[in-house]
């Protein structure tokens, strides 16, 4: 077995043995895009967000705006090269580790809903979480009504975005 595969084989085996304690995953962070980093060569996805893609674009002030760089640029100055630690909750269908993730003690999911550059995504969580709805809700409210990032800008929500990619209605 290669050598870089046993985190994400130890992270895998702790989540199918459904262990009430969340597994652990610390590291170096480099960000993938405005909601999935890479801790040692294994992506995981930010639990409860969902960030624009990289190529979407919307309108702001009547001109482009890439809202996919935006959330990417702004997840990177605040963890590209960071000690980050993720508490792997689940794994998604593309087989990502998926993880409430911190830089200290600041939630750094918490952080892009709160800047509005991701939409709080709880419907997927598992029952097991320890991810604050109430607190990701009001962080996405008051972005929202504070016209932060992605509400201050025409964009299709990332998840409807993504649906239209895939079925070629774009």
């Amino acid at each position: 077995m290669r050598r870089n595969a046993l985190p994400a084989l130890f992270a895998a085996l702790v989540i199918v043995h459904g262990s009430a304690e969340a597994a652990d995953y610390p590291g170096r962070a480099r960000v993938i895009d405005g909601d999935t980093i890479s801790i040692r060569n294994q992506r995981i996805r930010i639990a409860a967000i969902d960030a624009c893609e990289r190529d979407q674009t919307g309108l702001k002030d009547g001109k482009l705006w890439r809202c996919g760089v935006a959330a990417r640029s702004y997840l990177g100055k605040m963890i590209d090269g960071q000690h980050v630690r993720c508490d792997i909750i689940d794994q998604d269908q593309y087989r990502r580790l998926v993880g409430q993730c911190f830089i200290g003690d600041v939630d750094i999911g918490l952080a892009m809903v709160k800047a509005g550059l991701a939409e709080a995504m709880l419907r997927y969580l598992p029952a097991t979480h320890s991810i604050s709805e109430v607190e990701y809700g009001q962080a996405e409210n008051r972005a929202r009504e504070n016209g932060f990032g992605m509400w201050s800008a025409e964009i299709e929500s990332p998840h409807v975005y993504r649906r239209s990619k895939l079925s070629g209605n774009k």
